[in-house]
């Protein structure tokens, strides 16, 4: 049961190339993550999961024709729930999970951590159910109605 919405052109731009930018992102993370031989360390690692999870939530608000007012993982998340009330739980844990490795909107956070291999790669796993949820919701938009 999902509702049918209507976006203007500029939404579904919006959430098409948020899509793309998170599968891309995923991508990356997803090879450098098995590739022993990669540059890129367990920071840049998560760099690369932070931005994926973001706007994978955006293109998600998007798809609902709602811009993100948030950009933690976790007010995304919620933000998506109230829109989208079937969004699995596992979305939550894997938000939760990457909003865990920062702290940089209050005074007194402690800034960043690494995360562990095993942490990324949980965050992949999670990633994944949410890059399948999200496109899912994608194909449910009926494009032909938005070229008037």
């Amino acid at each position: 049961m999902s509702t049918t919405i209507i976006h203007d052109k500029e939404m579904r731009t919006q959430a098409i190339e948020c899509l793309q930018y998170a599968n891309s992102y995923l991508l990356t993370f997803q090879k450098s993550l098995v590739n022993k031989n990669t540059r890129f360390d367990n920071d840049m690692l998560y760099n690369l999961a932070s931005m994926s999870i973001e706007k994978y939530f955006v293109a998600l608000l998007a798809r609902f024709d709602w811009n993100a007012t948030h950009h933690m993982p976790i007010s995304l998340y919620r933000e998506a729930k109230e829109l989208d009330p079937e969004i699995p739980v596992d979305m939550k844990q894997t938000a939760i999970l990457v909003g865990k490795f920062e702290a940089i909107c209050s005074l007194d956070g402690f800034g960043y951590r690494t995360p562990s291999t095993e942490d990324l790669k949980t965050m992949c796993n999670g990633l994944q159910e949410i890059r399948d949820w999200v496109e899912m919701r994608m194909e449910e938009i009926d494009y032909c109605l938005l070229d008037n």
